[in-house]
């Protein structure tokens, strides 16, 4: 018997369902259609867009909040060429990266192009980490493998078990470094955020492997084999160009970390989810992570930006990723809260008020020091060190 197939409308799904990765893959080409135009200012093509351009037009164009038909999401979620698109960043990422290498080591260029190019290279390059994130999550061996290797231009191999085999199981409680508490600044949060994260990669592949009666010191710590990735590379670069490629990867670690940080800041901050009085925390749902659909955003960080929806439902792929009306929302999306972001009066301005008002809903608990919130939510506040556990 043949299966039947889910029809539906063209216009039944969202923009990123329709066309995919292709504008990620675009703004990939910005760093080498920079240096192809000649050069000079055109070296600023790709930051000037991502300052800029992008965060005004998504501003402009606004929402897009299409969830797909139900009865459609087996057919999407089984296309290959969803995953074909995110594969295809992995070439342009290492091409980008070692031809603009040669370039930034190999040329003579003024202070202005050097400057420039950098950034561009570091921000085509750092962008795959929400393409890692997302086969990062596919069941496929081939899919994770390409995870990893995305990320290793970034010192980064180590996402992949912290993300999830940590984030995902402690995701909105204190024990969760990528949830930022209620009051912290984005600059107290990043540093810390980094390390940690790292840290709990290697805690949690150690108790794994206890586990199975082995020491951590093991050839079959995954870390082990991870954390050579990113030094294989530098390695690699260093024999093509020489030494004066440790800073310029350095920088390109420093830069890829920070972005997907100031992302971890964005999806969780503030909330928390109820201990129960088992010790264990209830279920995630949709209530524990901000929410948001602005299109050009989602173009640009794989629709991740409807974060409620891939906590609640880990194995989702991006092209059907739901918008959750009810659950917490941002006020604008990714693209403009990442600098909201990095001025904390403005983003206390601006975020407090709508965090508060998601508490008073009773949905989520304040996560955060007492001292850092509103007097009404402190008796409630779940934070790092809490003995007993929240009511509620």
């Amino acid at each position: 018997m043949t299966e039947k197939v889910a029809s539906y409308r063209w216009r039944d799904l969202s923009v990123v369902a329709r066309v995919g990765n292709l504008p990620l893959l675009a703004f990939g080409l910005t760093p080498l259609i920079g240096h192809w135009m000649g050069g000079g200012l055109w070296y600023w093509l790709t930051p000037f867009l991502f300052f800029i351009v992008i965060p005004i037009i998504d501003l402009m164009v606004g929402e897009d909040r299409i969830n797909a038909p139900v009865e459609a999401e087996p057919e999407l979620e089984n296309k290959i060429i969803y995953r074909v698109m995110c594969w295809l960043f992995l070439p342009l990422q290492y091409f980008t990266m070692f031809y603009l290498y040669g370039v930034l080591t190999q040329s003579d260029l003024a202070f202005y192009e050097l400057v420039g190019l950098t950034l561009s290279m570091v921000l085509g390059v750092g962008m795959g980490a929400s393409v890692s994130h997302e086969l990062g999550h596919r069941p496929a061996l081939i899919d994770r493998l390409i995870s990893i290797f995305m990320m290793a231009p970034f010192n980064m191999t180590d996402f992949y078990i912290y993300h999830n085999f940590g984030h995902h199981k402690t995701v909105a409680t204190p024990e969760d470094h990528a949830a930022a508490r209620y009051g912290q600044t984005l600059w107290q949060f990043v540093f810390r955020s980094i390390y940690n994260k790292s840290r709990s990669a290697w805690h949690i592949e150690a108790v794994r492997l206890q586990r199975h009666g082995l020491p951590a010191l093991h050839w079959r710590n995954q870390m082990i084999w991870l954390a050579s990735l990113p030094l294989i590379l530098l390695i690699t670069l260093t024999a093509l160009y020489g030494w004066v490629v440790v800073p310029l990867f350095i920088g390109q670690c420093f830069i890829g970390r920070m972005i997907l940080a100031i992302a971890d800041y964005l999806e969780h901050y503030g909330l928390a989810r109820r201990k129960l009085p088992s010790g264990e925390y209830e279920p995630v749902r949709t209530d524990h992570s901000w929410d948001d659909a602005y299109l050009v955003s989602s173009l640009m960080f794989c629709q991740i930006d409807r974060h409620s929806d891939h906590h609640a439902n880990e194995g989702r792929p991006y092209q059907i990723l739901r918008v959750i009306e009810g659950a917490p929302r941002l006020p604008f999306g990714y693209m403009v809260m990442i600098f909201v972001a990095m001025i904390p009066p403005l983003w206390r301005k601006m975020m407090h008020p709508i965090v508060d008002a998601y508490y008073d809903t009773g949905k989520v608990l304040p996560h955060g020091l007492p001292a850092d919130l509103p007097a009404r939510f402190a008796e409630t506040a779940v934070y790092r060190g809490q003995v007993e556990p929240a009511s509620g």
